[in-house]
């Protein structure tokens, strides 16, 4: 095997014999004077096969414990599910579960949907879930409320049908597209389709859109921070205003205050990691 590029200390790009890009890991294995041979296989922990470039870059955004709590969590959903898994999904629930971190630590919580039904639906996915929490708890002594088991289930779910996308999930890209559009020309950027912020991005209006026909009342919390948000970003909140009126003529969709603090959010977070120098909260 052959590193052929540091990330950060941990993580390499490698080529394997059969002259197949790889990500490898172990432990400051980018220590190692890059590029060269190794002949000492021991040296790597693990490989992960398949992986989109754009999704490289959360090795070095993403705190190292919790990559190791994500790659426990993808490790046991190995074990408990029958499906095959996006090779990605240990970045993707690795981003997932800082961000529920940095919310829930804000005070910010959002009420994803648990009915029963889903629940009963998907039982192998919210127990997966619980274990994340449990991991998240003994390892970094934060816990997360109950509200968040839905939103890393869907990180699973939505992992699991990775493969074999339909009609439903190509009229929610155009959506996705048209959203973005409307960001681009409100403040007057461009934002890129082929990284992981723009993933990240396209991810969260999925989770809102199934929260959309689940309606909650906000929580007096949360509606203290919107009107918060309201008046701290203000062209943040015309812009979301734009997207909420989009969405009720395509879709005839009313978005309710929660809604709009998700969109809030997110679409200020997309925007800093474009450099639209914008004013707004910390992404």
């Amino acid at each position: 095997m052959r590193l052929i590029k540091k990330i950060n200390n941990n993580f390499a790009m490698a080529v394997d014999s059969q002259g197949e890009e790889v990500i490898v890991s172990g432990k400051g294995i980018g220590f190692i004077k890059i590029p060269c041979e190794i002949t000492d296989l021991s040296v790597v922990d693990r490989t992960y096969y398949g992986i989109d470039s754009k999704y490289i870059g959360l090795l070095n955004e993403i705190p190292e414990d919790i990559l190791e709590i994500s790659i426990k969590v993808v490790d046991y959903a190995k074990h408990k599910l029958k499906n095959r898994l996006n090779p990605n999904l240990m970045f993707t629930l690795a981003d997932h579960i800082h961000f529920s971190i940095e919310r829930y630590q804000k005070g910010i919580v959002f009420d994803f949907p648990l009915t029963y039904d889903f629940e009963q639906l998907y039982s192998n996915e919210i127990q997966i879930s619980k274990y994340a929490l449990m991991i998240i708890q003994k390892q970094l002594n934060i816990s997360l409320p109950k509200e968040e088991l839905s939103g890393i289930a869907m990180n699973i779910i939505n992992s699991e049908l990775y493969s074999s996308l339909g009609n439903t999930e190509q009229n929610l890209d155009l959506l996705i597209e048209k959203m973005t559009i409307v960001i681009e020309e409100f403040f007057g950027i461009e934002v890129k389709r082929d990284t992981v912020n723009f993933s990240r991005f396209a991810t969260h209006l999925r989770y809102l859109f199934k929260r959309i026909s689940e309606k909650k009342s906000i929580s007096s919390d949360n509606l203290k921070i919107y009107q918060s948000l309201k008046n701290e970003t203000p062209e943040t909140y015309q812009c979301v205003i734009k997207l909420a009126d989009y969405l009720n003529k395509e879709k005839n969709w009313i978005l309710d205050e929660e809604e709009l603090l998700y969109l809030i959010l997110h679409v200020n977070r997309l925007c800093t990691r474009e450099d639209c120098n914008r004013k707004g909260i910390t992404p």
